[in-house]
């Protein structure tokens, strides 16, 4: 009987372990992105009636979590105040005018996809800018006008974005550059 008992506090003294273990890993700091893997059972019998279960795989997510580069109570945006790229009619330019008493960010991104490469942005934000901490591969600026030598011509609608091309005087080739087309308007005609 004694041994019973025995194996029993052994037995508890290893799940008390566990759950520690598990509160511990479960509770630890998290990074900026998760990914997700979710497994689920699916119970298979073989033909000599012995069941196995085997493990279905679901693909990751990528979770984003809230950007932490900038400072929010700095740079909130209000609704009442927004400023979309206006894209000419005559040309199909794309213009993102410098308005400090407007609020913008909006990024242009590798592929129609928020979770591609940013590669361009236009910001009213100091913190957005100065010193490009989103590492745009081709710079952060407040409006269109500031980049030197380069035209931005609105292609076509992309699902719920905009491509358009980001054309440098010096290359042969324009650049594919994708906006939420939320964040770019029409000229209205007159």
């Amino acid at each position: 009987m004694d041994n019973c008992i025995k194996n029993s506090l052994n037995r508890m003294k290893g799940i008390i372990t566990a759950l520690i273990i598990v509160t511990f890993l479960g509770c630890r700091n998290t990074p900026t992105t998760e990914i997700v893997n979710t497994t689920t059972d699916t119970l298979k019998t073989k033909k000599d009636g012995i069941a196995v279960v085997k493990q279905d795989r679901i693909p990751a997510k990528k979770t984003e979590k809230k950007d932490t580069i900038r400072n929010d109570k700095d740079t909130q945006m209000n609704e009442a105040f927004f400023q979309k790229a206006m894209i000419n009619l005559s040309d199909s330019s794309l213009n993102v005018y410098d308005n400090i008493r407007a609020d913008y960010r909006i990024f242009g991104y590798e592929k129609p996809d928020t979770s591609s490469r940013k590669m361009i942005l236009f910001s009213v934000f100091t913190s957005d800018v100065k010193n490009n901490p989103y590492r745009c591969k081709f710079g952060a600026y407040y409006s269109s006008g500031a980049m030197q030598n380069t035209k931005i011509k609105y292609i076509k609608k992309t699902g719920a974005f905009v491509e358009v091309h980001l054309i440098k005087e010096s290359d042969i080739k324009p650049t594919s550059v994708y906006m939420l087309k939320d964040w770019v308007e029409f000229e209205k005609r007159n």
